[in-house]
């Protein structure tokens, strides 16, 4: 594989749109025809599949959030009725908390690995994976990606940052997959246990999962190369940095659409709305118009590299209830469930914050007695939320009754930016 291989990055506007639409076209007749909720989804807003001819016609097929997935996939579980064939027939099932059950194909592992051939993972590459491979897909997917480019894999995974710096020391480890704080968590440990990491160290890539003002230290301070990439499952890796570093670059099988999120309306580039992701391959799960709850804006204008795709240029902010913490999400609907298993519990809220640069989560709950347990409580509470959503709380405190307005958030997200 070479840079040069996929003439596509390379095509002229005009060229670009006739081709996705093509391709949309193919993928959506196939999805009407094979999965029953594409096919319930298109029949309700009066959207025939036959008769798209342009990116436009997409604002006629219904958005599909990521809340409205997971409950889809409760009404009639696994899938929600996404699937083309039978969810027996598949090679793995991820579980995401909602819970929110995903499958890739090995078309995704496919258009994913070109990602990391575009952000300069080589054969000779020792790769620190320090994504989770616990229930979600990230860790085996970039697992597989790594593997299949030819290169070697460390499945580290997160956590244990002792046995990180070792194993990167010893392996003489030269790139590194994960959230930019976690290896500079790693970095900083590295030299409290004396050691000069730009001296003792060779790892000089890195691949950031998600905007990260700790990019700018790693870069200049330390001399690690990070690449920036978008995407989210199900929708797998839609957009990557090039060595530009000016916006991530639209993969050649993604439709990307900046819309309204109170009208649905696409958006031109330059103006901030949500990412509507549209995958043109895999026929297993095909993926239209799937919601990210991130906001952003793109750009049109010329990249230096040469590539002709439109670029995300910053993810500012998030809409929905879900927030994002230390690499995953809370949904309100599976704090609910846990909460709702507990006995005393009138009402509770979940506030995630900063504490100097790590995510701190604290809870609060309103109870229906005084005379309750509280250290019992909270003590099954922290399992059982940790065992749900893979998350661990760091404070919980019990408030008088009317603290917690009826109408507030049961997930309020009170950081200034999301560092990961």
């Amino acid at each position: 594989m070479n840079e040069g291989s996929d003439q596509r990055e390379w095509m002229p506007v005009e060229e670009r749109e006739k081709y996705l639409v093509d391709k949309f076209r193919e993928v959506a007749i196939h999805a009407y025809e094979n999965a029953p909720a594409m096919k319930k989804r298109f029949d309700e807003a009066g959207a025939d599949p036959f008769k798209v001819k342009s990116i436009d016609d997409l604002e006629k097929i219904p958005i599909v959030g990521r809340d409205q997935f997971i409950q889809m996939q409760r009404e009639n579980p696994p899938f929600g009725g996404f699937l083309t064939v039978h969810h027996r027939e598949l090679k793995r099932i991820y579980v995401h908390p909602g819970p929110q059950y995903e499958t890739l194909a090995d078309a995704d592992i496919e258009h994913a690995l070109k990602v990391l051939w575009k952000i300069g993972v080589r054969k000779d590459d020792i790769v620190i994976n320090a994504a989770s491979y616990h229930l979600v897909p990230a860790g085996l997917l970039f697992d597989d990606m790594i593997t299949t480019l030819g290169a070697t894999v460390v499945p580290t995974g997160v956590g244990n940052t002792d046995l990180q710096v070792q194993i990167i020391h010893d392996l003489g480890a030269t790139y590194f997959v994960g959230f930019p704080l976690f290896l500079m968590n790693i970095i900083k440990r590295a030299e409290g246990m004396g050691y000069d990491f730009k001296r003792d160290f060779v790892l000089k890539k890195a691949l950031a999962l998600g905007t990260s003002p700790v990019r700018k230290s790693l870069e200049e301070d330390y001399d690690i190369d990070t690449r920036e990439v978008y995407g989210f499952l199900p929708v797998g890796l839609a957009a990557c940095e090039c060595d530009q570093k000016s916006g991530m670059h639209v993969e050649e099988d993604f439709i990307i659409e900046i819309v309204d999120p109170l009208t649905g309306k696409q958006l031109p580039c330059g103006e901030v709305g949500e990412i509507i992701i549209t995958t043109l391959f895999n026929d297993v799960l095909p993926r239209i118009r799937f919601g990210s709850g991130d906001l952003a804006y793109c750009t049109d204008e010329p990249c230096p590299c040469g590539r002709t795709s439109i670029r995300l240029a910053e993810v500012v902010g998030r809409i929905g209830e879900a927030v994002k913490t230390r690499g995953m999400f809370i949904h309100p609907l599976e704090a609910e469930d846990v909460v709702s298993k507990l006995s005393g519990i009138s009402k509770f809220q979940i506030l995630v914050s900063h504490l100097g640069m790590r995510d701190f989560i604290a809870v609060r709950f309103e109870l229906t007695e005084e005379d309750v347990d509280k250290e019992k409580l909270v003590n099954i509470f922290k399992r059982a939320f940790q065992d749900r959503c893979r998350l661990k709380v760091d404070k919980v405190e019990f408030v008088s009754r009317g603290t917690i307005p009826d109408d507030a958030k049961k997930v309020m997200d009170l950081r200034e930016e999301v560092i990961l």
